[in-house]
């Protein structure tokens, strides 16, 4: 190995390194003056705004004519140039001239230019430049203010606009201005030397501070590798010997590999025996071996190509999960799972029950163990004890238990959205002769028929469920307007009261029907089941074939949309 040149490779690294952050920094500083100068110049301008703004929304100020101070003749108003009674001849200074004057101060004082100007001036001597123009021109298209250090750095520009304000119509209305339009601008200039002599003492620390990490660095690297060129001779001398330790290894690894796979054989065969599906692999995640009854719930063809194979992509493609849990298990950490679908597609997809264990010898995974149970069955069985659990068995409405775990969820959700819920409590009127004179069966078959109107009369949204005998329930919930659930008690009341064609007769019944609001009758599920269930009684008390409102025990009963007697 030559490493006569290849110390120069992280010469050049280290160089571009400190350089590259010698730069940044040095661009930080740049930047802060930058900041600084803005921050400065848009101070000037807010101070010179406030007073302009105090003089406009005065209406001007009056000061003695002078040579330094003559009357504008720019200023077109009433009483401009008005005497005292003392004598004093006085002129009108707007704020726009209180500029200029104070301009001429300021720069005489401080050294800082301020100059107001407008690309329609009212003065001639307030034509902007070519840097305020452009900066005006940004102004009208959107740009807050502009700041920029000119001249190399020795300088530095400050401008925003003067924005129209209602006092300002006086003098610039005849301009065509309205209260909000950009007028014009104030800029100010000044010097950057204050600003760039302040960070002197932070650009000398940058400039001796990656001086100091570049050498302090390059010494570093130069003691790193006159250490490796002494570890290379090192090495080469260990590398010969290590060659004849892997010679002999070798020879080792082999007789143990002919061990081994005389052992394989054998498992195979006791693997292949199960019932369940196997999957066997190294630390490494090959296949060592895969009985057929994994192969065909992983959709592999032909198992002999799998082996010594990785089995990730295999798993990955069945599940994602089911590669995470060998990954785990190479850690060193078993995985289960009672339920897990296999194969992209859901109408060939398989659930098996998953374990995966880690082979461990000591302290070191050897390999894992994948183990497969197809669990279609079970969770099959599981399914339809959950639906006659919760299912009527002749209707194939809801039960009691699922409804009130239904009503309870949705009566959360109106509450929150604030909105009003019904709940129906409907009985059939004259079903008991129809049990008594044609028998259960037909009895079975209009309580089959009556769930069928029921759910064909109410939305998506809304539950019907079977109480028992023949009592249903209704929950309407995301109700728009009361006059719905009048609309929809009506519709239930026509749906009932059409005839039922039975094998036997043709039967006719009627529906009384109990109704209770959330929240104005109750806000809990079973005080509200209560509520429409005594308001039923009412409705059958009143006639039958009708439904009462429990109006908080106040009892609306109504018939054919026609409100009668509680």
């Amino acid at each position: 190995m030559r490493l006569k040149y290849f110390w120069l490779v992280p010469v050049v690294f280290w160089t571009l390194v400190v350089g590259l952050s010698f730069r940044w920094n040095w661009q930080q500083l740049h930047f802060q003056a930058h900041e600084t100068a803005a921050n400065q110049g848009r101070d000037i301008f807010r101070m010179i705004e406030a007073m302009r703004l105090w003089n406009a929304l005065h209406g001007g100020i009056y000061v003695v004519q002078s040579e330094r101070t003559p009357p504008n003749p720019y200023l077109d108003v009433p009483e401009r140039d008005p005497v005292t009674t003392s004598g004093k001849a006085l002129t009108m200074v707007n704020p726009a001239y209180m500029t200029r004057q104070m301009s001429k101060t300021i720069l005489e004082q401080t050294g800082i230019r301020v100059n107001i100007t407008s690309l329609n001036p009212i003065n001639p001597g307030n034509i902007a430049d070519a840097w305020e123009g452009e900066a005006l021109r940004s102004f009208e298209r959107g740009t807050k203010e502009r700041a920029e250090i000119l001249d190399n750095d020795q300088s530095a520009r400050y401008m925003a606009p003067l924005i129209t304000q209602q006092a300002c119509l006086s003098c610039h209305a005849k301009q065509g201005y309205k209260v909000g339009d950009i007028r014009g601008g104030i800029s100010v200039s000044f010097s950057t030397e204050p600003i760039f002599t302040a960070l002197l003492p932070q650009r000398r620390a940058v400039i001796a501070g990656h001086v100091a990490a570049w050498l302090i660095l390059l010494c570093l690297t130069i003691f790193a590798m006159s250490r490796i060129r002494r570890h290379v001779g090192a090495l080469e001398a260990a590398r010969a010997e290590q060659e004849q330790l892997v010679e002999k290894r070798t020879r080792e690894w082999r007789n143990e590999a002919n061990e081994r796979r005389q052992a394989e054989s054998q498992l195979r065969h006791l693997v292949e025996s199960t019932s369940g599906g196997m999957l066997g692999v190294d630390a490494e995640g090959r296949c060592i071996v895969c009985n057929p009854v994994a192969a065909r719930i992983l959709g592999v063809d032909d198992v002999d190509a799998l082996y010594g194979k990785m089995v990730t992509p295999l798993l990955a493609a069945s599940n994602p999960l089911l590669d995470g849990y060998l990954i785990k298990a190479l850690l060193g950490e078993p995985q289960a799972e009672d339920a897990l679908p296999l194969g992209s597609d859901p109408q060939t997809a398989v659930t098996v029950e998953v374990r995966v264990d880690p082979i461990v010898e000591g302290d070191r995974v050897m390999g894992a163990v994948l183990t497969l149970v197809d669990a279609s069955e079970r969770q099959a069985r599981q399914r339809e004890i959950w639906h006659q659990a919760n299912f009527d068995h002749l209707t194939g409405l809801a039960n009691r238990s699922l409804f009130l775990d239904r009503l309870e969820r949705a009566l959360l959700q109106d509450a929150r959205s604030g909105r009003m819920a019904a709940l129906f409590f409907l009985d059939l009127d004259g079903f008991k002769p129809v049990n008594d004179q044609y028998g259960h069966a037909a009895g079975d078959a209009v309580l089959v028929e009556v769930a069928h109107r029921l759910t064909s009369a109410i939305r998506s949204t809304d539950i019907a469920a079977r109480f028992g005998g023949d009592e249903f329930v209704i929950a309407m919930t995301e109700i728009g307007a009361a006059g719905d659930v009048e609309q929809l008690a009506q519709k239930l009341l026509v749906a009932i009261s059409a005839p039922f064609d039975i094998t036997v007769a043709r039967v006719s019944l009627s529906a009384s029907i109990g109704i209770a609001l959330f929240p104005d009758d109750s806000q809990s599920t079973e005080s509200l089941l209560a509520a429409a269930d005594e308001a039923m009684y009412r409705a059958k008390a009143a006639g039958k074939h009708c439904f009462c409102f429990f109006a908080n025990g106040n009892f609306r009963i109504f018939s054919d949309n026609t409100a009668i007697d509680a």
